[in-house]
């Protein structure tokens, strides 16, 4: 597609911001760049570490996600200033296919059900799904059988519940569902389910936070592969954002964030091939 084609995409992707005016969940990333560049509205994440992480009192944001679209943002062509606008996971879709945000950033996995809503740029980053347990009880996963007549807490709405509910471990496990992973993580610390479950990268970073919490061994499932979320039938704005994606893998980028936010986790298993990208319908 053409420059002046993608231009026209986020020409219009801005007019609708603007028409929707601010809210108390809109907030460009920069200040002194919204006058320069045009914004379109990010959906995010803001209770998930190492990925999309928000300080309420400083509105400051960080994370593997965040670093991302703040790069496409000064890294694609046409530049533009991301606006972030707070998603649920369970509302990413209806975000994207309602017109409240142009993009979706959110550990959003790319399945075949959600590309007949919405469209996706991507793989940016790989991850399987894993277990969160309390550390120093002796309570070890390291096969489905481990977690025989336990219960597991997993976020509503998400991959991974209907993994565990449709999947090889359906009726080996209770599984309960929250809002969010944060909420599952609380009732682990408070001992009402015996693990917490979801992709291991998001675990991991819950982990690093709390000493009392660890990421068990075992991973089960299809890969999840975590894609960046468009209007559907949107094929400029895919193209632009699947080139984003690449340059940002093949520059040093993606391992320079993967490093800022997991520290000396290894990154193999996570980084996706950048010459192996899903192409745009």
């Amino acid at each position: 597609m053409s420059r002046r084609r993608i231009t026209a995409v986020l020409t219009a992707a801005i007019a609708l911001a603007a028409c929707q005016g601010p809210g108390p969940d809109r907030r460009p990333t920069s200040s002194s760049q919204s006058t320069l560049l045009p914004s379109v509205n990010v959906g995010v994440g803001t209770d998930i570490p190492g990925l999309g992480l928000l300080n309420p009192d400083t509105h400051d944001r960080r994370g593997f996600d965040v670093d991302l679209y703040r790069w496409l943002g000064n890294n694609t062509e046409p530049r533009f200033v991301p606006v972030e606008v707070d998603v649920l996971i369970a509302d990413r879709v209806n975000a994207l296919a309602l017109g409240r945000v142009q993009l979706v950033v959110h550990t959003f996995s790319m399945t075949d059900e959600r590309r007949g809503k919405i469209g996706f740029a991507g793989p940016y980053l790989v991850s399987q799904q894993g277990f969160l347990v309390r550390d120093g009880e002796g309570f070890e996963v390291t096969s489905m059988e481990d977690l025989t007549g336990k219960t597991v807490c997993s976020q509503a709405g998400s991959t991974s519940y209907n993994q565990l509910t449709t999947g090889a471990l359906k009726n080996k496990v209770t599984t309960t569902s929250e809002v969010g992973t944060r909420q599952c993580v609380d009732r682990l610390l408070r001992k009402e389910v015996d693990a917490a479950s979801t992709d291991q990268i998001i675990l991991r970073g819950f982990a690093s936070q709390d000493p009392r919490l660890k990421v068990a061994k075992w991973a089960f499932g299809a890969k999840e592969r975590y894609g960046v979320g468009l209007p559907k039938g949107d094929r400029a704005l895919c193209e632009q954002i699947t080139q984003g994606i690449k340059d940002f893998i093949i520059n040093g980028a993606w391992d320079q964030f993967f490093r800022a936010n997991f520290g000396d986790l290894s990154s193999e298993g996570y980084r996706p091939n950048p010459n192996q990208l899903d192409p745009c319908p």
